[in-house]
């Protein structure tokens, strides 16, 4: 696969990743697993191990993030913007009508040593369902911080990671 054909591949997966999360409900708490689940209760502000990207947080003012990642990004407008940090990982930050962080969405186009794991992202209590493919996933809702976290981790034979750190819209709730 050519570098341009796997930055279109993650360029497109990471827009059907927004587009998908735009459609998770955020008013409930704990993770989607299972939905005849009851509600997990909110885990404190500081449970996630990663609540922020390379210095980006949910929150931060454009400018702030350009200051944080002193580095062109691949992609900028209005909305947000796309970065590639090497050939296996990449991020798409996404800002809100204020042009502040809305949405941080880090891909890892091949898993080795240095792709975080789920207990890295969601900490050591993370739900851990495997299937029998390899593929894992988690999320977990900080309402009191104000943001939730999803960890997705492709099964087969050639896995990818995507992490995505949201701001919980409280106006649809």
């Amino acid at each position: 696969m050519t570098k341009v054909s796997r930055f279109l591949c993650v360029f497109f997966g990471c827009i059907v990743l927004f587009a998908t999360a735009m459609f998770i409900p955020t008013s409930a708490a704990g993770s989607t697993n299972d939905a005849s689940a009851q509600p997990a209760p909110t885990p404190p502000v500081n449970a996630a191990k990663m609540s922020e990207f390379r210095g980006i947080k949910i929150g931060m003012a454009k400018d702030d993030v350009k200051k944080a990642i002193d580095k062109d990004p691949v992609v900028s407008d209005d909305s947000g913007f796309y970065y590639v940090f090497s050939d296996t990982e990449s991020a798409q930050i996404s800002l809100d009508s204020d042009k502040k962080v809305r949405a941080i969405a880090v891909m890892y186009s091949a898993v080795d040593a240095s792709t975080p794991k789920l207990a890295d992202v969601l900490g050591a209590d993370a739900t851990v369902k495997p299937a029998e493919d390899g593929q894992v996933y988690d999320m977990v809702r900080y309402p009191d911080a104000g943001y939730w976290i999803s960890y997705n981790r492709s099964g087969g034979d050639s896995p990818r990671v995507t992490i995505m750190i949201q701001k919980i819209d409280i106006s649809t709730n």
